[in-house]
């Protein structure tokens, strides 16, 4: 069984959903040993910005699929067809994704972001054993949580 040794108040909110910690537990039984996933809290206002619904900046296709599939088309698997927990087999499918992520997801200045939080999930044993690094940013600084070092003045 899978576990993370903080207590459950320690938790970013969106960790703490019931069928956030169900799914993450599921996924980890699927991961190998140093698997990496994503786990991504989208923003709905991001794909909402005008009168195009669920279109990010109103342009036909800039949508929250669009980007799930970009991470599946580089190596992301997502899990459940949730298009909320992306894994990866190995960490270096993570870098060709990360960089290369479109320019309609990043931070732009006066609309909301595509994402809401980005937590990257590794699994640390066969046993199940997982740790957890939340990301409060959007995509555009997703390089952040998968190379676990800061970078600062982006945003």
């Amino acid at each position: 069984m899978a576990f993370i040794s903080l207590a459950p108040s320690a938790l970013p909110v969106f960790l703490r959903n019931e069928n956030t910690a169900k799914l993450i537990l599921k996924a980890v039984k699927h991961m190998n040993v140093d698997d990496p996933a994503i786990l991504i809290q989208w923003n709905a206002n991001g794909f909402n910005d005008n009168a195009v619904a669920n279109c990010r900046n109103g342009v036909p296709g800039q949508t929250q699929a669009d980007i799930v599939n970009y991470i599946v088309g580089n190596g992301g698997v997502d899990f459940n067809g949730l298009n909320t927990l992306l894994l990866f087999r190995n960490n270096l499918a993570i870098p060709t994704c990360q960089y290369q992520f479109p320019p309609r997801t990043h931070h732009q200045a006066g609309v909301a972001d595509v994402c809401l939080s980005v937590c990257r999930i590794n699994k640390l044993s066969a046993a199940g054993r997982i740790d957890y690094e939340p990301f409060d940013y959007p995509l555009m600084v997703i390089s952040c949580v998968m190379w676990r070092k800061p970078i600062y003045g982006i945003l």
